[in-house]
């Protein structure tokens, strides 16, 4: 059930009905075990999950170096942040390591410098995205160490989104309701026919707007304990090869070639997700692919993990603060 969750969730009037029929079971028997998966936070949700940038968001990961003394303050207004979906504790003096994400009209920058100058650190890193060599991941649970890739194009060019697009996302982004029939739950609180949302759902797919509509389940519940970011420093003339060659290793769930620094020279990035140590494995493949100069960012603590809102209220973070 965990495959056509993540892979082939299907959008119909009764899903539930349909994965049950592909497992030989009951659908009331599905809706059982799924609330329990969610009850014990195996599973995170089942929602649409959108390209930020195609509906004009925009985005990047920063690196803040905060002194130890600071970290709490540090956690709090970053994670403060409605925009900020995932932030991290590694061990490296650039420690915090967290993606923000602004809505439309909204300057990325100035806002991440907001965050900046509020949360004691004394230096960051911006580090835009250049180009996807793979994103997003489809763990599998019956290969050990294994996931399977679930990529997409990112179309980057936003289109013109009506008020009703900004409701359906809005909506669509939150969890599926557990029920037998979810799509029409959404779609009675807008006054449309059921129908409307999956033509909807197609429409976004071919602009590039939705990536896929899929289950979340939290990996360290699937066994994958060990999370290591790894930056490469990798030759200008070997970029595409080594980007390419990254992304085919089962383990790595995204490979991002991203903005560098004189003083920060590294610019591939690979999130690799292991049930065990990983140091070794990642040393292998720095042989493997003659890519003797990389950085492993191994995480120390989660401090935020949460699905990203788009549209949010940018003003959330300064009333919490």
């Amino acid at each position: 059930m965990i495959q056509l969750l993540q892979k082939e969730f299907p959008l119909t009037s009764r899903p539930f009905e349909a994965i049950a029929k592909a497992l030989h079971t009951e659908e009331d028997l599905v809706l059982e075990v799924l609330r329990a998966w969610q009850k014990r936070g195996k599973l995170r949700q089942i929602s649409a999950i959108f390209n930020p940038l195609a509906l004009g968001h925009s985005s990047s990961l920063f690196a803040f170096k905060v002194p130890e003394e600071d970290l709490p303050r540090a956690e709090r207004i970053i994670n403060a942040h409605p925009g900020v979906s995932h932030n991290y504790l590694r061990r490296h003096t650039y420690n915090i390591w967290f993606t923000l994400v602004v809505p439309p009209g909204v300057n990325l920058l100035e806002e991440a410098e907001k965050l900046f100058r509020e949360s004691g650190a004394e230096d960051f890193l911006y580090l835009p995205i250049i180009r996807v060599f793979k994103i997003a991941a489809v763990f599998d649970v019956e290969s050990p160490n294994h996931l399977e890739e679930f990529s997409t194009a990112q179309k980057e060019d936003s289109f013109q989104f009506s008020e009703l697009d900004r409701d359906l996302v809005k909506l669509l982004q939150e969890p599926l309701p557990l029920v037998s029939e979810p799509f029409k739950e959404i779609a009675q609180k807008l006054g449309l026919e059921e129908s409307f949302i999956f033509d909807w759902l197609q429409m976004m797919k071919e602009k590039g707007a939705l990536r896929r509509f899929a289950g979340l389940l939290r990996h360290t519940k699937l066994g994958y304990k060990k999370n290591i970011m790894v930056a490469w420093l990798v030759p200008e003339d070997r970029i595409n090869e080594a980007g390419k060659n990254l992304a085919k290793y089962s383990f790595i769930t995204h490979c991002y070639l991203r903005k560098s620094y004189p003083h920060w020279p590294y610019n591939i990035y690979t999130m690799c997700h292991f049930k065990g140590e990983g140091l070794n494995t990642i040393k292998e493949i720095s042989q493997e692919l003659s890519l003797p100069e990389y950085l492993p960012l191994e995480t120390l603590q989660e401090l935020k993990k949460i699905r990203l809102k788009l549209f949010y209220d940018r003003n959330l973070h300064t009333r919490k603060e």
